[in-house]
């Protein structure tokens, strides 16, 4: 079954049934007619980088301060805990290995 796309002009009336080939064919037609060259491609990929980075929120230096002490403070608890964890198996496996000699 064809995938049918609607066009409907300003009068009501009008209705214009385009298969969906047609329109495919109709956009790589407008696409073939422009040419691009590969410094429009850079021009246009370095405007479009600027302007996202014009949309970027960059954190304050108050939360970069904030967040990374946050950071470092877990990574000491987290490292004190597994050293801890180790330490306690190790301590058991010395006594069990005295017991089994």
């Amino acid at each position: 079954m064809a995938k049918l796309n609607v066009t409907v002009d300003n009068d009501l009336d009008n209705v214009k049934l385009e298969s969906l080939d047609k329109i495919k064919s109709k956009k790589k037609k407008e696409t073939n007619k422009s040419t691009n060259k590969k410094s429009n491609d850079k021009e246009n990929y370095t405007k479009g980088v600027i302007e996202e980075m014009k949309k970027v929120t960059w954190p304050s230096k108050k939360s970069v301060v904030k967040y990374s002490i946050a950071t470092i403070i877990m990574i000491l608890f987290l490292s004190a805990f597994f050293i801890g964890l180790s330490a306690l198996f190790d301590l058991l496996y010395r006594l069990v290995q005295g017991w089994l000699s």
